[in-house]
């Protein structure tokens, strides 16, 4: 073998040494690099929330509620933390849901009542409301498709006047919620959700023929001032003739 040829079989074995030399080390380096990185987490709290769905007007127990770490970037003011309320579970033992829950949701103040001794209706009615009942039948309520928590119209059949406008109804007979799989309530009863002079003023109408419930649409906007307010400026007064007093509504 001439000089030439060993030359180059040892310049070959030179750079095939170096070559493995830079690989083992760029290999050393990334695993160093991936054991140097750090997880940084993301700040959380603890939330009350819901362990599995719960529908309105049901009743509530320890086991139906537990705390779950929450980021606290998503975190809202009306959620029940357990940093200011740490008791809040045992606070709603017996409580009641005023409207459906689903499983994993956060609770509010607004989502449970505490009856403290009150009916259940009067839980689930708003503050400043009051709670009455009109007569229904399939052909005033919309075929039977009017159901809790639906919002209406109230129409006096006699006049062929809307006297109320997107009334919350709160009950169809005794049912406070749809039932799964079943989406019509045909029933005698429709309690709605009013303010004690619209109160006065159904009772007056019904008292003079039938109403029926026009059902509105869920997904409809409602005009800011339109919520709850007498589609005419009708009132409710006092008349008393003869010494009989009368109640009877006038424009």
């Amino acid at each position: 073998m001439n000089a030439a040829r060993i030359g180059v079989l040892v310049l070959a074995l030179v750079a095939a040494g170096l070559a493995a030399f830079l690989a083992r080390g760029l290999v050393s380096s990334g695993k160093d690099a991936q054991i140097e990185t750090k997880v940084v987490e993301e700040p959380t709290t603890e939330v009350l929330v819901s362990v599995q769905d719960m529908q309105v007007g049901q009743r509530v127990g320890n086991s139906d509620l537990r705390w779950q770490r929450w980021p606290e970037a998503s975190l809202n003011s009306a959620y029940i933390t357990r940093v200011q309320r740490p008791a809040a579970i045992e606070e709603y033992d017996g409580a009641i849901a005023r409207s459906a829950i689903l499983g994993g949701e956060p609770v509010t103040d607004d989502k449970l009542v505490n009856l403290s001794g009150a009916g259940f209706m009067s839980a689930l009615i708003a503050p400043g409301m009051r709670a009455a009942a009109i007569r229904i039948t399939p052909e005033t309520s919309a075929g039977g498709f009017v159901l809790p928590n639906d919002r209406v119209d109230i129409v006096d059949i006699q006049r062929g006047e809307t006297i109320l406008r997107n009334v919350r109804v709160l009950a169809v007979d005794q049912r406070f919620d749809e039932k799964a799989g079943e989406q019509v309530a045909v029933g005698k009863t429709a309690t709605l959700e009013l303010t004690p002079a619209q109160v006065e003023l159904v009772a007056v109408a019904e008292s003079e023929g039938r109403l029926a419930l026009s059902l509105r649409s869920m997904s409809e906007e409602i005009p800011a001032g339109d919520e709850l307010q007498a589609a005419g400026n009708g009132s409710v007064v006092k008349v008393v003739r003869y010494g009989t007093a009368q109640t009877v509504r006038v424009r």
